[in-house]
This record gives structure tokens, C-alpha cells and sequence, in this order.
């Protein structure tokens, strides 16, 4: 946005920022990038701490209009103006993303492209990586509870590790917090919308001396269920604390020292969806936010949980710690990052989401990851050379215990345990170069090596009497599985700058992935078995263009993927359960699309954004257990059989089409106060989910177009504003994810219409 439209929209933290508006850029995060990389409106973000600067300067934002790869930013004010609260509004704004809770958990998933990895099991590297300030989050409900205080989310689709982190296939999402500054800064928000849904926020910037300032920030989010059962009892209130800190010390004039931290306590309902199918002949009824749930005392008393609360939820804490060092030298920047993350979860599910009570599931994670990485880099990367290279370690220790109540389907043991641990080591070394062989002629090279090691170790599986709460028989150990991977990966490409405002790039890259373990109700050693790593080859083109004096901005992008051994959420029989979550690889698959991005000032206060994305995928050659037909037969015979169907060209069921657009504009009122007014919507196609492959009907979640707005009164010179806002005016009807438990068939129902009320001060 222009930086009128920043300093109008609160919070006013970081709104030389505000000025990037969701935008295409380069490859890798600007928050992970160190500051040569950042684009101009960030280090003026940094330079200047938090003070409101009036440009002169209109039009589009020029950030990363000359850097050969796409990626979409979303800043504070964009966060602000879509109502971005959760993960899975994120999708709502940029192309062909996708994020949905993990059916039966309050996990996510996070896919680019299509390519992305349904990790049930918490326990695999996901194809696409969320960062917080550079640092990975393997495990992705380590994410919970980090949308507040943020200047900025970058979203860079594609192959990744070439210059920072982790190699991934399907890119990086990275969530960059806002830093200290050198003069004092305080804000509030207090947000209140329907289904008593509050949400505080606050932060405190402040120096402590000359060389040292420090930020905390928290928020808590209460409320907001809207869901609920045929009793009338509501469901889905959030129940959320979070804090996060900084301290920067500017040591000298070339270096830098920043110590963070940040601690979330989330006790939220969670995870329960709407029943569309079942063979029970359980009522299934049309209202899809209605939910039902139900908890065994015998297996609450088992798993020593309060019987008495029979609602699904979280008991979950996550905590951070993180220490960043920059040193400039005449040659080169040197740049190391430290970090630890810690998860503790405790999650109770119904995987039926009826009132009957079986089907409940309860997971204990204990997971902590410390990673390590140490980059150097040339000055300047507009120079005619530029180089960059790193190497980044992680390590990870995990334990869980599943409990899983099958007492429903006979010939199984009632109650089931498994548990484990995994051991996880990853090392990753990349080099990037980039050579201006022409004076509008660049061309890009990098190559990277990653080894992955993992282990799970002691997988033991136990049957207990319900009734009893006794062992039945004799546990069975089946010791220890590994896998271990060892890859290149690499890139090529160029761009051409045609004029100053028009530039052109083609690249090509080659990705990979570690592969895994599945990880739920072990009965056979058979599903120990790891799957393959992912390989994927990538070809992108593109367009940026600025345009009629930066009054329109204009990019778009195709690209074309050749997938290799694809890693899918599939379905594996394991008799007397039934059909059970499993991962298989898919030999070859591919995907192909395109994107398209614009913002255009067409008069003083108006600000015009629209982008789109199309992404198709196709199986070329893959055979796999039919989960659909497998369980009609087993409706219709009683006996559990595999049913194998070849996928050899079938679609993949991606959603083909996602739109976003806005419409704000600005203008003056009283001579010191500002009213702003936005319209915004956004509209995502059919999908299926990767467990029904080729199916249709009710597992084919339907399209649906979503139409947001607000109307903003502020008081630039006096710090405070109040917005009232609507969320889906239209009131659609529309489903996240879905997902299965033997002969179940669920949903998760997106936001209903929501209206609220927003209150800003800063001082």
C-alpha cells in the first residue's frame, strides 16, 4: 500500500513496511534473508525503527520486481485489512496455497503448488516448511499461536535450501516478527467479533540504552466457537496465550546480536468436524457446523484425562529460544543463527465425530529441534558478482504415545497403544552464484546437499481391557527402522532486464525430500516400512513489470513440475481396523499452472489489488488401495479385503483456481482524521483430499467465494482508530479438509459470517 494507506490503517508498528503490499518477489523470505537482501521499504523498517514516514513517493511497491523467482508477501497492514487471525486465512490471499487442519488433530498442512504433505503423524519433514525469522519448524503445530506482531509473511513457492534452512519440494512459508526499535513504542488492540470471540494484542518497544532496545509482545484469543451439537452446546472456543520477546544489542557499526524468545499455552477445542457419511447409521444431518463428540470413562480413566469433559481439545505448550549474530566486512557479510523450539502436546480427538463413544484418539508428543546454521555472502547482491554459502543442521528428538479406542469393530482389541521415538539429524551445504554476464543479461546458478538421518526406535504396540485398564497378552516390540538420505539438488536459470520497469527470468531447479515413517495403531511390521524421499524437477518462467509511473504493477508466472516418487497421505488395510492413514509414493505425477499478480493506483486513495492462481496435477503412473471401494465392501460383505485401483492418469483433485482481490480506498475527513473503506473476496475451486483420489460427491469438497469488508475511522495524529468488519458477508458454507475413520466420512466447516469490532492506540 502507498504509505498514506499505512499510516491510516493501525497498528502503526513497522508502516515503512506497510508499503509492500502482497507482491511477487525473490526466492527465499525476506525474512530470512540478511539485510542486503531485504527490500528497500524493509531496511527502511529497520533504520528507522517504528516512526511514521510520509513518502512522497506513490504507486505500487517496487520490492523484488528484479529478483527471478516468485514469492508472495503479505505485510502487517495486509494482515490487518484481510482479518488474517489464523493459519488458514492465510490461504485466502495468495495463489495456489493451500492450509488445512489434519483431520483429527490441530495440525496443519501447508502445500504450494500441490505439493505439500498431509502429515498426520506429526513426525515427517513437510514438503512445504513454515520459518519463524529464518528458523524452521519441522513439526508444524509448532506454528500455533504465532499470528500476532509480525511485519511481514513471505510465501516463496518451488524447490528450496539453495540459499538458507532445509531442502524442501514445495517451498517455504516464513513468518518474520516485528524488531525492537530505537525509540519508544506501545500499542493495544482489542478485537471483538461474534461467538464472543475477543482477541487482545499488545507489544512494548523500547531502548534500554544507546546500543540496546528490546520488544515483547503477547496476545490472548478467547472464544469464538461456532460450532455445536443438537443439544445447543457450542464448540470451537479458542483458549490461547502467547508472549514473545527480543532484545537487540547494535554492538558496532558492523554488527549486530539479537536474543528472541517466545513461550504459547494453548488449551483451544479442536479438531472436530461434521459427519457427512457413516455405516452406523448414525443420524447425519444437512447443518454442517453441527458436531457431536463422545468420550469412554474407561478410556479416559486409562489414559488418566478428566472423564467428566468430553469435549475434543488441546493441552498444549510450545516455547523458543534464538540468538542471531551479523558481522559486515568490506568483502562479505557473516550471519549464524541458533535456535531451539520445544513442543509439548497433548491432543484428545474423535475421529467419528459422533456422540458414540469410540473412535477417540489421544496423542502425547514431546518434540524439541535445535538447529544451527552459519552463512556468508558478498555486499551487495546488485553487484556484477555475487555469491552466497552456507550450511545448516538440525537435530530433532521426538517421543509419542498414541491411544486409539477401536471397541466399536469386532475382533479388534478394544484399546491400542503405540509409542515410540524418533531420533531425526539433518545436514544441509548450498552454495549460490550469480554473474551479470551482460549489463541487462544475469545468470544464476546454486547446488545444495542434504543428508537426512532418522530413526524410530522401541515402536512398541499394547492392547488393554477397557474394562480392567490390564495389558492383554504381551506387548509387542518391534524394535527399530531407518532411513537415511543422501541428495543433490541444484538450479540454473536467468533474467533479463528488457527496460528499468519490465524484466524477464526462466530457472529450473531440482528438489528433493527426505522420506519417513507412518506412525499410528502399528499392528504389523509391514507399516514400519519407511517411504521413498521425493524428487521434483521444476521449470519457471516469468514476467515484472512496473508501469504508467508506478501507478500499476504487473507479474505473472507458468511453471511446470516432473514429480518423482510423490509422498501422499494414501490408505493401508490392516485387518480387523479396517482402512488406516498410511504414506505410499507415487512413482511419477506431475503438476503444471500459473500465477498472476497486480496492483494498480488508478486515482489518489484508491488502491486496486487482484491476483490469480491455476495449478492442475495428473498421476502417470500409480497403483494404490481404493479407500472408497475398500470400504463399501466391507459395508456390503462385513470383511475387510483390499481393493487396488490404477491411477495412471487420474487428476489429482487439486483446486484448480484461487482468486483474491481488494478494493480500499482512503480519504480525509474533519482535516486530522482518515476513514478508510475495503471491499475484498476470494474464491477457491473444487479439491479432493489425497486419501480419495479419483472420487467425487462428498469427497470432493465444492467451491465456494468468500466477500469480506471494513470501514476504518482513524486519528493519525492522535494514535487510535476503530474498525468494524464482516468476515464471508454472504454467510457461504464451505469445508478446510476432511477426513476418515474406518467407515466415517468428515469435515472441518471453514468461518461462518462473523462481524466484529476493532480498537487501536499506539503510543
Amino acid at each position: 500500500m502507498t504509505s498514506i494507506l499505512a499510516s491510516v490503517l493501525l497498528p502503526l508498528p513497522a508502516l515503512a513496511a506497510a508499503e509492500g503490499t502482497s507482491l511477487q518477489s525473490g526466492q527465499g523470505s525476506a525474512a530470512s534473508r540478511p539485510a542486503a537482501h531485504v527490500a528497500p521499504h524493509a531496511a527502511a523498517r529497520s533504520s528507522q525503527g517504528e516512526s511514521v514516514m510520509v513518502s512522497a513517493r506513490r504507486g505500487a511497491t517496487g520490492a523484488g520486481q528484479h529478483n527471478a523467482h516468485s514469492e508472495t508477501v503479505i505485510t502487517r497492514q495486509d494482515l490487518v485489512n484481510r482479518n488474517i487471525r489464523t493459519m488458514t486465512d492465510i490461504q485466502r490471499v495468495a495463489p495456489n496455497l493451500t492450509i488445512q487442519p489434519s483431520f483429527g488433530s490441530g495440525a496443519l498442512n501447508f502445500t504450494l503448488r500441490g505439493v505439500g504433505l498431509m502429515d498426520f503423524t506429526q513426525n515427517n519433514t513437510p514438503s512445504t516448511m513454515p520459518y519463524l525469522d529464518g528458523v524452521a519448524l519441522p513439526v508444524s503445530i509448532m506454528t500455533t499461536g504465532m499470528m500476532f506482531d509480525l511485519d511481514d509473511i513471505s510465501i516463496a513457492p518451488g524447490p528450496s535450501g539453495y540459499t538458507h534452512g532445509q531442502a524442501t519440494t514445495g517451498g517455504e512459508i516464513d513468518f518474520h516478527t516485528a524488531d525492537p526499535t530505537r525509540q519508544f513504542h506501545a500499542g493495544l488492540t482489542e478485537d471483538i467479533a461474534s461467538y464472543g470471540r475477543n482477541r487482545v494484542e499488545g507489544y512494548i518497544s523500547t531502548p534500554l540504552s544507546q546500543s540496546v532496545s528490546f520488544r515483547i509482545a503477547g496476545q490472548s484469543m478467547t472464544g469464538g466457537g461456532y460450532q455445536h451439537n443438537a443439544a445447543g452446546q457450542g464448540f470451537g472456543n479458542a483458549n490461547l496465550g502467547a508472549l514473545r520477546a527480543k532484545l537487540k544489542w547494535d554492538i558496532d557499526d558492523t554488527s549486530n546480536l539479537i536474543i528472541g524468545g517466545h513461550w504459547t499455552t494453548d488449551q483451544s477445542e479442536y479438531a472436530s468436524g461434521h459427519n457427512l457419511y457413516n455405516s452406523y447409521h448414525v443420524p447425519v444431518t444437512q447443518d454442517i457446523y453441527e458436531t457431536e463428540w463422545g468420550l469412554d470413562p474407561r478410556f479416559a480413566k486409562i489414559i488418566g484425562i478428566d472423564g467428566n469433559n468430553t469435549k475434543p481439545r488441546e493441552d498444549n505448550l510450545f516455547w523458543g529460544a534464538n540468538v542471531r549474530y551479523t558481522k559486515n566486512f568490506s568483502w562479505g557479510r557473516l550471519s549464524t543463527i541458533s535456535a531451539y523450539e520445544m513442543a509439548d502436546e497433548h491432543e484428545l480427538t474423535n475421529q467419528t465425530d459422533s456422540i458414540l463413544s469410540y473412535g477417540n484418539m489421544f496423542r502425547n508428543n514431546q518434540t524439541n529441534v535445535f538447529s544451527q546454521e552459519v552463512k556468508l555472502e558478498s555486499v551487495d547482491p546488485n553487484a556484477r558478482f555475487h555469491w552466497e554459502a552456507g550450511m545448516y543442521y538440525s537435530r530433532s528428538r521426538m517421543a509419542q504415545n498414541f491411544w486409539y479406542d477401536s471397541s466399536d469393530r469386532p475382533g479388534t482389541t478394544p484399546l491400542n497403544q503405540t509409542r515410540y521415538r524418533q531420533n531425526q539429524q539433518d545436514f544441509n551445504q548450498y552454495v549460490q552464484l550469480s554473474y551479470r554476464i551482460l549489463p541487462k543479461l544475469r545468470i544464476i546458478g546454486a547446488i545444495e546437499h542434504e543428508s537426512d538421518d532418522r530413526q524410530m526406535l522401541n515402536v512398541t504396540s499394547a492392547n488393554y481391557n477397557l474394562n480392567t485398564g490390564a495389558v492383554i497378552g504381551t506387548p509387542t516390540n518391534f524394535g527399530n527402522s531407518g532411513a537415511l538420505t543422501n541428495q543433490f539438488g541444484g538450479r540454473v536459470g536467468a533474467q533479463y532486464q528488457f527496460t528499468h520497469n519490465v524484466m524477464g527470468y526462466v530457472m529450473f531447479s531440482r528438489g528433493f525430500k527426505p522420506g519417513g515413517f507412518s506412525a499410528n495403531i502399528t499392528q504389523q511390521a509391514v507399516q514400519l516400512r519407511p517411504f521413498k524421499p521425493e524428487q521434483i524437477l521444476t521449470y519457471e518462467g516469468g514476467f515484472k513489470t512496473m508501469l504508467f509511473d508506478r501507478r500499476l504493477r504487473l507479474n505473472a508466472a507458468g511453471f511446470y513440475y516432473d514429480y518423482r516418487d510423490q509422498q501422499i497421505l494414501g490408505t493401508v488395510l490392516v485387518p480387523p481396523y479396517g482402512v488406516l492413514g498410511g504414506y505410499v509414493n507415487a512413482p511419477r505425477s506431475y503438476i503444471y499452472g500459473a500465477e498472476f499478480d497486480a496492483e494498480a493506483h488508478p486515482f489518489h486513495g484508491m488502491v486496486l489489488t487482484q491476483n490469480f492462481g491455476y495449478q492442475n496435477g495428473v498421476y502417470s503412473q500409480f497403483q494404490s488401495l481404493n479407500r472408497s471401494a475398500t470400504t463399501a465392501n466391507f459395508a456390503a460383505t462385513g470383511t475387510w479385503q483390499a481393493v487396488n485401483t490404477n491411477y495412471n492418469g487420474v487428476n489429482m483433485g487439486l483446486a484448480n483456481l484461487t482468486l483474491a482481490g481488494a478494493a480500499t480506498y482512503t480519504w480525509n475527513v474533519f482535516r486530522d482524521y482518515r476513514m478508510t473503506f475495503d471491499v475484498d473476496y476470494s474464491y477457491r475451486g473444487r479439491q479432493t483430499q489425497p486419501q480419495y483420489i479419483g472420487q467425487t460427491g462428498i469427497y470432493r469438497s465444492p467451491a465456494y467465494f468468500l466477500v469480506n469488508s471494513f470501514l476504518t475511522f482513524a486519528a493519525p495524529r492522535q494514535h487510535w482508530s476503530v474498525t468494524v468488519y464482516g468476515q464471508n458477508l454472504a454467510d457461504r458454507r464451505y469445508w478446510l479438509s476432511a477426513g476418515t475413520q474406518a467407515t466415517f466420512y468428515g469435515v472441518i466447516p471453514g468461518l461462518p459470517r462473523f462481524v466484529g469490532a476493532r480498537m487501536n492506540f499506539t503510543y
